[in-house]
């Protein structure tokens, strides 16, 4: 581990000089193209947009619209909320974001504490026609896929507004005598932000600045474009017109529009996307049901003149509030520790969530690399696979696969004190999957994944929106995957598909459901077990070839899962809400583990082939209610959580049997066992269930605006029930936490926490194997810090301690239980240092002091928990090249300690570096966003073990390549 170390510290020595001068190259070599002022001296509306968003979005530091203007051979800032940027050229790396259709996330890049969002800008049909640079103030601690969900928010309002490129350097308006901040415009805004589906609304008028009919209010611009003859026939005869534009993409209706007393006033132009399977007629009523809507609020014609406050882009603001939901324990105004992998780091994924949390600090796999069922484990604990992995929030699903990521928006790795908000849970943490869900532009991904082993696979994602005001969205995922792992003759197949709906049935009540199923047939590597220790010491097994099949193709896992949640929100006043979720998670799988033991340490010959057939049935049900509200007591505001919640989880073990075959096998050497022949059939352990009902209250109390405080508690009965014997217990678990924001940039948490921790099952090689202990008592402190002073640089950084039960096999019983406690004690940080446009340096590390404290067993008393290492870290680069912006390079390096092979720490698996490189290259072929992503793991093919868990190693696979495409259509 002295080389490991070495090569991190090297690496950082290394990296830091060359980019800071890179960094210096490039801001020297930046410059201003020429202004594109508007000859005649009239304001453009690109730069009306802008003005008119930056007086709706004070929060908004910046904004900047980038597009290539007729007659210009490159792209410029054509508007912007600061007017000495106008004209400028556009950066390559902003000119990217154009073509390849990627946004961009840039914090704190300029040592100003403030984040640049940059997305591809489109226009009311949704051609991209340049890009939007949005700029937020940084707070620590901000995750940037809530400002990027905000900014694309913000962003689709301002293209909705967008006709095409040229309607951009057009003048604002065509009559100075038509105001542009009217209530007619309030209206016109309105209408556009409760019927999405529409592209264009125009209102035509008579009033009293000019009798003509012109355009007074639309969400294009053209204020005071005179009514063409068609328009007027329309008014006269009183008559709906429609007609298809020329190219069929867009049907528009004019209809008469009325004041309150049934005056004709003048017409509403609305244009709708067009298909041929679009009824023109149902386009017709909906254009009138807009066009009435307006009567009722127009009582004279003289009165659309009339300036009015809210006139303007209608203003949505919810993006950031929607994604730090509170009932998740997800806000970052709480006392907690959470990081989040989304966007590229799920696009790189084909098994699952793994590629995505791998560079999480404190995250350690414990399984056999390739497994059909990833395991990890956070701070040295290991995950509970019924109750650490959560869907939405919500559902804990039974984990016997692992869990697909095609129809996940990102995957959010919660530690600290929100862990245990969560009810039921490990205090290590909570790995949370967002679902996707439709969004305000239809989604049609299709993506074709493989590596060099022979694995290859399909995906498919869409995304729609239906209904006039688009009320329900519909978002469907699917793949099938041929598996191949690395291990040969280990192939298998798997399937899965998924649906998420989402309905704002009004404008205070929505609702939202997914299902899931996803199934794999796949055969298992064998185990190999610990050698019998000899005076007190495990001889560490050499690693064999991992791509050796150690069993046979005869040792099916069958897994299948079927998943289901739904949710209604009912928003009672702006700051009261009452919300309902509940959800089953179902799981069945038979699996036969195969472990091999007794073999020679020198030749791997002679070893003892054990098999143990089960077959396994889960079931989790999930139902929660909480009310959310924020009030002020004085000058001291509150964001309180009231809810009651109910969680049962149901297992049985059958078939259970234990074998040993007649064949011997050699680890170094294997040949391809039979398959066994069983001579009496297997037993059924009695069904276990754990129900926890709960009742709990958390409070989030700001005491100024820097300092918050979290104070809460929640009370839990536990109900166990093994076969016909119950028991019940009460469980009291508070929490507190503090906030304080020392500086804009700097921020300091701490919290304390007690929960109830999920039971662990007995492993396969326990007397009392597949049993499921009941929840025992967790205990966190936790204090850190989240900091963003330095230019282009983000920190995190906190100290822990956690006490829980040890749920560990007795080394003389060799029955599973809680024998004493387990202390963990540890330094964790993060940081992301961007050295510029071009170069991004992250890099994570856990320093670990964990021992159990079992003084009834003083063979295990003070040890290290088995497969815990003493510190992890985690170093990568990326870099995009000036001459190529659109491709990304990366590298990285993960390092981790020895760990002890048993609760004895009788003997300890090295520790290893792996180092692995990467690229992704996006660009658009057709206009169509395509994406190729290239990784290599393992890139120096090291021998290593991955992991060791319940007496048995886990091998880490050799080198692999793997790929994927993905075309957006």
């Amino acid at each position: 581990m002295k080389l490991a170390k070495t090569t991190l510290a090297l690496a950082i020595l290394l990296a830091i000089p060359q980019m800071r001068a890179l960094a210096a190259d490039a801001q020297a070599s930046s410059a201003q193209d020429s202004r594109v002022d508007r000859k005649d001296g009239a304001q453009s509306y690109a730069q009306y947009l802008v003005d008119s968003y930056a007086r709706l979005h004070p929060e908004l530091i910046g904004i900047d619209l980038h597009a290539t203007v007729p007659d210009a051979s490159r792209s410029t800032i054509v508007a912007s909320k600061t007017p000495a940027l106008v004209g400028t050229a556009s950066s390559p790396e902003d000119v990217v974001v154009f073509r390849t259709g990627r946004a961009m996330v840039e914090v704190n890049r300029k040592g100003d504490q403030n984040v640049e969002v940059t997305l591809p800008l489109f226009d009311i049909a949704r051609r991209p026609i340049g890009i939007a640079e949005l700029t937020f103030p940084y707070a620590p601690g901000t995750d940037e896929d809530a400002l990027l969900r905000q900014a694309a928010q913000y962003r689709n309002d301002l293209s909705r507004r967008i006709l095409d490129p040229e309607s951009l350097t057009a003048p604002m308006q065509l009559d100075e005598r038509i105001p542009t901040e009217s209530y007619a415009q309030f209206l016109i805004d309105d209408a556009l932000e409760k019927y999405p589906g529409v592209e264009v609304l125009a209102l035509h008028a008579r009033t009293s600045k000019d009798p003509g009919y012109p355009i007074i209010a639309s969400n294009i611009g053209r204020y005071g474009k005179p009514a063409e003859p068609g328009d007027l026939a329309v008014i006269e005869s009183g008559t709906p017109h429609g007609a298809v534009d020329a190219r069929g993409a867009r049907y528009e209706w004019k209809v008469p529009v009325k004041d309150a007393v049934g005056t004709t006033i003048g017409i509403l132009a609305v244009v709708f996307p067009y298909s041929s399977r679009t009824d023109p007629e149902a386009l017709r009523k909906q254009a009138e049901r807009i066009a009435n809507d307006l009567r009722e609020r127009i009582s004279i014609a003289s009165g659309l003149d009339a300036p009015y406050a809210a006139a303007g882009v209608a203003p949505r603001n919810d993006a950031i509030k929607e994604y730090n939901k509170p009932e998740l324990a997800n806000e970052q105004s709480l006392p907690m520790t959470k990081e989040v992998s989304s966007g590229h780091a799920l696009s790189q994924t084909q098994e699952g969530y793994s590629e995505a949390i791998k560079n999480v600090a404190g995250v350690v796999s414990t399984n056999s690399s390739g497994s059909a069922n990833d395991a990890f484990a956070i701070r040295g604990i290991k995950l509970n696979l019924f109750s650490n992995y959560r869907l939405d929030g919500g559902l804990p699903v039974t984990g016997v696969i692992t869990n697909p990521t095609e129809n996940k928006e990102r995957v959010e790795t919660l530690k600290g004190a929100n862990a245990l908000m969560f009810g039921i849970a490990s205090p290590a943490g909570i790995i949370n999957f967002v679902t996707k869900r439709a969004g305000e532009q239809d989604v049609t991904t299709f993506g074709l994944a493989g590596n060099a082993f022979g694995q290859y696979g399909g995906s498919v994602d869409i995304g729609r929106r239906y209904g006039p005001q688009k009320q329900l969205g519909v978002r469907l995922n699917a793949s099938a995957t041929h598996y191949e792992n690395g291990v040969h003759d280990l192939g298998g197949d798997g399937e899965f598909v998924s649906l998420g709906l989402d309905l704002k049935a009004t404008s205070r009540l929505t609702f939202q459901s997914d299902f899931e199923y996803y199934r794999r047939q796949v055969p298992e590597q064998a185990g190999i077990s610990l050698k019998p220790a000899v005076n007190g010491v495990v001889p560490i097994t050499p690693v064999p070839d991992p791509r050796n099949l150690l069993s046979g193709r005869w040792d099916l896992y069958t897994p299948e899962t079927f998943n289901w949640q739904g949710r209604a929100d009912y928003q009672i006043s702006d700051d009261w809400k009452v919300f309902t979720q509940l959800g089953y998670s179902g799981s069945h799988r038979h699996r036969t583990t195969v472990r091999i033991s007794g073999y020679d340490l020198n030749t791997g010959a002679n070893g003892l082939v054990n098999v143990q057939p089960v077959t396994n049935e889960y079931r989790n049900t999930f139902i929660r209610t909480e009310v959310l509200g924020h009030f002020a007591t004085g000058p001291i505001t509150h964001d309180l959580t009231l809810g009651v919640s109910r969680t049962s989880r149901y297992s049985l073990a059958a078939d259970v049997q234990n074998m040993t075959l007649p064949q011997r096998q050699n680890i170094f050497d294997p040949i391809v066992l039979p398959p066994p022949v069983y001579t009496k059939p297997g037993v059924t352990s009695p069904s276990q269930t754990s129900t926890d009902e709960a009742v709990y209250a958390y409070d989030t109390i700001a005491l100024t605006k820097r300092l918050k405080l979290l104070v809460g508690a929640r009370q839990v009965l536990d109900t166990e029930e093994s076969g016909s014997i119950t028991s019940q217990n009460h469980v009291f678990s508070p929490a507190y936490g503090v906030l304080f924001d020392v500086l804009p940039t700097t921020t300091l948490f701490a919290s304390y926490m007690q929960g109830l921790e999920a039971g662990g099952t007995a492993p396969a090689n326990a007397a009392n194997a597949n049993v499921i202990l009941a929840p025992a008592i967790s205990k966190q402190k936790e204090f850190g810090i989240r900091d963003s002073f330095f230019k282009g640089l983000s920190v995190s950084a906190s100290y822990f301690e956690i006490t829980r039960g040890n749920a560990v096999t007795d080394p003389v019983t060799n029955i599973f239980g809680y024998n004493g406690d387990l202390s963990y004690k540890g330094v964790e940080a993060t940081a992301t240092y961007e050295i510029n446009r071009a170069w991004r340096l992250h890099a994570a590390v856990l320093r670990l002091k964990a021992r159990q404290e079992a003084p009834n067993q003083p063979l295990i008393n003070g040890m290290t928990p088995e497969n815990t290492p003493d510190w992890t870290g985690n170093l990568g680069v990326s870099y995009s090249p000036a001459a190529v912006p659109w491709l990304t390079l990366r590298g990285g390096v993960a390092l981790i300690s020895k760990r002890p092979v048993n609760a004895q720490d009788q003997g300890y698996i090295p520790g290893y570096s792996l180092y692995n490189i990467g690229a992704s290259y996006t660009t658009r072929i057709q206009g169509r966003r395509t994406t190729f992503q290239l990784a290599i793991d393992n890139l120096a093919n090291k021998r290593y073990w991955n992991s060791v868990t319940t007496g048995t190693y886990g091998i880490g696979m050799d080198r692999t390549i793997k790929f994927n495409v993905k075309f957006d259509l």
